[in-house]
């Protein structure tokens, strides 16, 4: 009998533990939706100052990135706690992007074959 208590409350407690621990993921990813500005100095000039574009559709997070008039769709949409991962096609090649969001601020990483590049931005109000 107390083996099944035991095992019935390590069960319970795993369960709250994932449900919990969704919800508080869930709340971060919710504070990166909206309009960022952002900004990469030692990027190409066209491709310096834009925006990020995050959505929430159902559950899922979703995103663009505008840069001038043009709209680049964002691939591989990964959402880790304060961390966003996401990659995008730039004249014909993949690159790679992780941001890390404190509050309405966030700095991150592009990368690809030219090597990596610093993005910093704000939330757009």
């Amino acid at each position: 009998m107390k083996n099944l208590v035991l095992k019935n409350g390590i069960v319970l407690g795993f369960f709250l533990m994932m449900v919990v621990g969704n919800a508080f993921a869930t709340e971060k990813t919710k504070n990166a939706v909206g309009t960022w500005a952002y900004e990469a100095p030692t990027a190409p000039y066209e491709y310096s100052k834009g925006k990020l574009i995050f959505t929430e559709k159902g559950d899922e997070l979703a995103g663009k990135i505008k840069i001038g008039n043009e709209e680049i769709a964002m691939r591989n949409l990964k959402a880790d706690g304060e961390n966003i991962s996401f990659g995008t096609y730039v004249e014909g090649e993949y690159v790679s992007i992780k941001i890390t969001f404190k509050k309405n601020d966030f700095s991150g990483t592009a990368n690809s074959s030219e090597g990596a590049i610093k993005l910093i931005g704000k939330k757009i109000k």
